[in-house]
């Protein structure tokens, strides 16, 4: 059976997040999102988002909906500002697999060159986990915040749409991990270039002949 996960994809609609350098917050998150899917689906898993357009996306709603789902692990994604630096993810003050999806997923953020503030817990007055979706939710549940966008060099990390599939990528490689499912890269495409064709069979040879002493592999193929 396939595994399942969740995505929170944070803010939307007339929450817009943080706002800083251009960018907002809850742009940024479903376009993080929808390559984390986009990744995952191609490893196999089951995936949904609680959001796929600019929408109100209240937290109750993604619990709800998250929990309908009974995903294997739930993961909300944000990013941050306040004049901090780096990548952090929130877990189950528990521990257990929150806490090991946390921990793999910055390991992975952390190999396109951004920053960790590390894997972190946080509680309430009561001692419960501060952040609902972490408290509320049935599966092992974690928050990542990517970059602080009101920090130049975190806005460089994911300011293009080619960085935002990088960190959507890396989070997806730490959530297979966690899966137990190891990531499998998509094969190159290869262009073959055709030089010419004889009549001759000797011409075809002197050619390839000259092509390898050049350093390029070369092939004759006979066609009608």
């Amino acid at each position: 059976m396939a595994k399942k996960v969740f995505i929170g994809v944070g803010h939307g609609g007339s929450d817009a997040g943080a706002v800083a350098n251009g960018l907002k917050e809850k742009a940024l998150n479903l376009a993080i999102s929808a390559a984390v899917r986009s990744e995952l689906v191609k490893q196999g898993v089951t995936v949904e988002m609680s959001r796929t357009a600019d929408e109100n996306d209240p937290t109750n709603e993604e619990i709800k909906e998250c929990n309908a789902f009974k995903p294997d692990l739930a993961v909300d994604i944000h990013n941050n500002a306040g004049g901090g630096d780096g990548a952090e993810a929130y877990y189950h003050h528990g521990g257990g697999k929150g806490k090991t999806l946390a921990e793999n997923i910055l390991k992975e953020i952390q190999q396109i060159g951004q920053n960790s503030r590390g894997a972190k817990t946080r509680k309430n007055a009561a001692g419960k986990d501060y952040y609902a979706f972490i408290r509320e939710t049935n599966a092992p549940a974690v928050i990542v915040e990517c970059a602080f966008i009101d920090n130049l060099t975190d806005k460089r990390i994911i300011d293009t749409v080619a960085e935002q599939k990088q960190m959507g990528k890396a989070i997806a490689k730490g959530i297979l991990k966690t899966l137990g499912i190891s990531y499998k890269e998509e094969p190159a495409e290869l262009y073959r270039v055709q030089v010419g064709a004889y009549a001759s069979r000797a011409n075809a040879e002197a050619v390839q002949k000259k092509l390898k002493a050049a350093g390029y592999s070369a092939i004759i193929t006979k066609s009608k």
